[in-house]
């Protein structure tokens, strides 16, 4: 203990005395350390009161690079960070998971030779000792790297929490210590206040120079290709058939890797959720229809020879007093895995937004699953008393253990089964990283359970955090195939909107399985495509088919397609072909003659009421559209844009001519009022992105 207590005021003078050489500091003390083994004892005549205050965050970061150099012994600029993602099971002190290695600068290079190389187990144990997950600063690596005592043990500086008092790891393995290792132990204590809880802003440390960050290996998105072009050149081709979506995980999570200067994987990019994020001014249904259509169009930005246009699905408001009450279950994942700040503690403070949102006549339950899933807090009302029930037991939830996703989502249908309000809100909170290891945790087993749990009414929602781990592909299916919308969290401010303000749109859904078809007029329209909503799309049968599952909408929400159109110029579509060899004379069924017609399109849409069942018939409405040419709004403005910037962070063969100065051009002009300051933070990313490349 005393020899820690004079580390840390030697650091904490370092730390005030800021002209001082760190390097050099370091070389002073790992050289007086590795004297006799031990902290030899400096006067510490001078040391005033001030010295008594913590490192600053960022010397604590130049103190964990240059002792990260000594305990890779040299390592130079171009050497490797590697990153271990490492769960612990629920068996005594077994260690299992998943490896991941970020290679920062696309090299490898082989470590000096006098470096002990650690076999993988004895890597596996020191990790997730240190409890070194996704998200934690790089600083942070280097220093709980480093926790290895004198004699060569592997030091517990989280581990003893989560091992319960053991002391043996299954596959700790003796190393010989260097200085380096010596000065890490103290040097660790004096950190740990400042590094467990770190700024957004510095999550990602020690970049290099001129390079973004790739993207975590870890992350797993489903493969999206964009819709091509299609020339409405018989019935089944002037169709176009697609399941609405208002998710919008997609944006919040390109907007996390914006910020934090990682490169962007293309198939994480879903325009459609990029462009319904934000809000637009559509008008509020009038008839016996739960939602109201608008069209409108303008000329193509990046081809203005093409035509724009733009179908606007508004959902119905209901007052907050005369919302259904509600029967939620919090779902939540504690594994090891969310053990960093944009994890499980930003999970805890984003639940509070909607806890001010509910009343003593809703309720809610906490079921947990990490190794083992369990009934965390059964079903409580929130009244005031019950309030703070849920706020103390989510407050006394800590991360550790394996992800049994499946065993938990099995678990909170249970609960909800047992809470179920007829003609209310029954809906499971799935908030997680989506790390699923054990237990039924395929896609296709957990999409099957959430699919026959929602024609029973209980929709499954799902809120993405963290990086480095998440399973988008996962989430987005369990969601898509459990009624629910998927959200990312990557900041309190996003927690907010999510949970606060698009409350309703979250919990109360207003149509359900709601389909769109659009069919072009071949006299009007050459070729066409939808933008994005490429994991959407439905065959034309399925239009009038009752039995398949759609979109649902919730109360508030709107959904915005954009298509983008060739206007008929009375030439076909593409290069002719000459099929002669074995085709002769006319088709015998020839095409049937069109009808005479102004209209450019027409949109359809099927939905069903939330309480009908899968057999049930759905509802059909339709609005014509006719293109006027009349003045452009500034929400298609600025719904363009995001178009066109999601086309190009996936680099997309029909941006045409657009580019980073068009997308700024029609967002500007596309702002509007923007009361909520969406908008203008769209325009700062973009800004941020275009610096960068």
């Amino acid at each position: 203990m005393e020899k820690d207590r004079l580390l840390d005021e030697l650091l904490k003078e370092h730390a005030k005395n800021g002209k001082r050489d760190d390097e050099a500091f370091l070389r002073e003390l790992e050289e007086k350390i590795a004297e006799k083994g031990k902290v030899i004892e400096m006067p510490a005549k001078g040391l005033s009161a001030g010295t008594r205050w913590a490192l600053g965050t960022g010397v604590a970061a130049c103190l964990a690079l240059g002792i990260g150099a000594s305990y890779f012994w040299g390592t130079e600029e171009k050497d490797i960070i590697a990153r271990h993602d490492v769960e612990v099971t629920s068996d005594a002190g077994a260690v299992s998971g998943r490896k991941n290695v970020v290679d920062e600068l696309g090299e490898v290079r082989d470590r000096k030779p006098s470096a002990p190389a650690l076999s993988e187990p004895s890597v596996v144990a020191e990790r997730e000792s240190a409890m070194v997950l996704e998200g934690r600063v790089d600083r942070q690596l280097a220093v709980e790297d480093l926790s290895l005592s004198a004699d060569g043990d592997l030091a517990d500086s989280f581990g003893k929490d989560h091992m319960k008092g053991k002391s043996d790891y299954p596959y700790a393995k003796k190393v010989p210590a260097s200085p380096g290792f010596v000065a890490a132990q103290g040097v660790r204590r004096s950190m740990e206040s400042n590094l467990s809880a770190p700024p957004a802003a510095e999550m990602h440390c020690f970049p290099v120079p001129g390079k973004p960050y790739q993207a975590m290996s870890g992350e797993r998105y489903g493969e999206l290709a964009d819709n091509q072009w299609t020339a409405p050149v018989d019935e089944r081709s002037s169709l176009s058939t697609f399941a609405v979506d208002v998710d919008t995980a997609s944006y919040a999570n390109v907007r996390r890797m914006i910020n934090y200067g990682q490169q962007i994987p293309a198939d994480s990019v879903r325009i459609e959720e990029m462009i319904n994020y934000f809000d637009y001014q559509y008008s509020q249904p009038t008839a016996e229809h739960p939602f109201a259509v608008q069209v409108d169009s303008m000329a193509a930005p990046w081809e203005r020879k093409h035509r724009l246009v733009r179908v606007g699905i508004q959902g119905k408001d209901i007052v907050r007093t005369e919302r259904p009450a509600a029967n939620l279950v919090f779902l939540l994942d504690v594994s090891g895995s969310m053990n960093s700040q944009d994890k499980l503690p930003l999970l805890k403070k984003s639940m509070q937004y909607l806890l001010e949102e509910l009343d003593e006549n809703d309720t809610v339950s906490i079921v947990v699953y990490a190794g083992a899933s369990g009934l965390a807090l059964p079903a409580t009302a929130v009244d005031d008393i019950g309030r703070q029930t849920i706020l103390q037991k989510m407050d006394s939830l800590s991360a550790g253990g394996s992800t049994a996703g499946g065993a938990g989502i099995q678990l909170a249908y249970k609960v909800a089964k047992e809470q179920f309000k007829k003609g209310g809100v029954n809906r499971i909170l799935l908030a997680t990283d989506g790390d699923f290891n054990v237990g039924v945790s395929d896609n296709k087993s957990l999409t099957k359970m959430v699919k026959e749990r929602a024609k029973e009414g209980t929709y499954i929602s799902v809120l993405g955090f963290g990086q480095g781990n998440i399973n988008d592909a996962m989430l987005e299916s369990i969601t898509n195939n459990g009624n629910g919308n998927y959200n990312y969290i990557d900041s309190i401010k996003e927690g907010r909107k999510v949970l606060l303000e698009d409350m309703m749109g979250t919990m109360v859904t207003i149509a359900k399985d709601v389909k769109v078809q659009v069919q072009m007029n071949p006299s009007k329209v050459k070729a066409y495509r939808l933008i994005g909503y490429a994991n959407r799309m439905l065959p034309a049968e399925a239009f009038l088919d009752k039995t398949v599952d759609a979109g649902e909408i919730g109360a508030g929400h709107t959904v915005t397609a954009l298509y983008e159109i060739i206007p008929a110029d009375g030439k076909p579509f593409g290069d002719q072909v000459d099929g002669s060899r074995y085709f002769e004379g006319e088709e015998k069924t020839p095409m049937p003659k069109m009808k005479e017609s102004d209209e450019l399109c027409f949109v359809k849409l099927a939905y069903k009421q939330p309480e009908q069942k899968v057999d049930d018939e759905s509802s059909y409405f339709s609005v014509p559209f006719v293109d006027g040419k009349n003045e452009v709004s500034e929400d298609m403005q600025f719904a363009a844009s995001v178009a066109l910037f999601g086309m190009q962070l996936r680099q997309s063969e029909y941006k045409g001519a657009g580019d980073l100065d068009m997308v700024l051009d029609l967002a500007k002009k596309g702002k509007g009022a923007d009361g909520k300051g969406q908008r203008a933070e769209f325009i700062q990313l973009v800004e941020k992105y275009q610096q960068r490349e």
